[in-house]
């Protein structure tokens, strides 16, 4: 008996790649927040105005962070629930929309 694969984004590979995707976006945004910051305090006067602009990328990325946890929490629970992964309900919970849209296409990881 052969088994039917299943969809795309439903697998432990599309997993990883959505995983590793939004990895390296967070590690491109902290890299250019530590830039910033650096700038800031090597010429120890008062952020410009881009720069404090900038700045609010912290924001982001704890939120990028929190909506990451709760996508990792309700991805587990369906998988123990039904035996299997399916990225577009597990990122349901999550209320970044962006975001969201990248954790349900793997085959649009690199896109903002």
């Amino acid at each position: 008996m052969q088994s039917t694969p299943p969809p795309k984004g439903h697998t432990i590979s599309d997993l990883c790649d959505v995983s590793r995707a939004e990895m390296l976006r967070l590690q491109q945004q902290v890299q250019a927040l530590e830039d910033t910051v650096l700038t800031i305090f090597e010429r120890g006067t008062p952020p410009t105005r881009e720069e404090r602009q900038s700045l609010q990328d912290f924001d982001l990325v704890v939120q990028t962070l929190a909506a990451m946890v709760k996508f990792y929490e309700e991805l587990r629970k369906l998988a123990v629930d039904t035996g299997g992964i399916n990225l577009a309900d597990s990122s349901a919970v999550v209320t970044l929309h962006n975001l969201r849209d990248r954790l349900r296409n793997p085959a649009n990881v690199n896109q903002d």
